[in-house]
């Protein structure tokens, strides 16, 4: 295995003792390394006419061709991107089985109707604890905790039509399920 050592072209940091402050801790850097005022970016970029002077003249303006997207032409790529129209629909349940059975039910009337679905996507459980007091006069630190957890889950429906908006109106949900339902 071979070593191969190679020099460095940095330059090398030189601190001395300044010799005309009173005191003999303060260190400062050599009067080659002092850095210069600060300028700002604008005076630190070179002027505008000799940048238009180094480009040939074939070169379109900035924004057309370049790469760099006008805002104009975002908007159109942004449409083919995003549905025009999705429906949003969010739904809770204290019981995992009843929601699970409802999205089952949502995704089945949107597939037959063609449409694309996204989900269901399930979010996080609330959790609400209740503290109750074991007895009222004596026994202060007994107590019961008791817990109510909400399930949610988001189901996304891409280009729906007026079939898929039919049909999602016609579907019977349990009644422990809450639906949210978003254009």
């Amino acid at each position: 295995m071979a070593v191969s050592t190679s020099t460095s072209t940095l330059p090398l940091l030189f601190l001395h003792r300044s010799t005309a402050s009173p005191n003999p801790t303060a260190l400062s850097f050599a009067s080659s390394l002092r850095a210069s005022p600060l300028r700002s970016r604008a005076s630190a970029a070179p002027p505008a006419e000799t940048l238009a002077d180094d480009l040939p003249s074939d070169t379109p303006p900035v924004g057309e061709g370049s790469g760099i997207p006008m805002p104009s032409s975002i908007g159109e790529d942004g449409e083919e991107l995003a549905p025009k129209q999705k429906i949003r629909i969010k739904l809770r349940s204290y019981w995992v089985p009843l929601i699970e059975d409802s999205c089952k039910q949502i995704i089945e009337a949107a597939k037959t109707t063609n449409a694309k679905t996204m989900g269901p996507v399930p979010l996080p459980t609330k959790k609400r604890i209740y503290c109750v007091l074991n007895s009222p006069h004596v026994h202060k630190d007994s107590r019961f905790h008791f817990e109510i957890r909400t399930h949610q889950r988001l189901i996304d429906i891409m280009y729906p039509t007026a079939q898929t908006i039919d049909s999602l109106m016609q579907l019977q949900l349990p009644a422990g399920v809450d639906v949210e339902v978003k254009l």
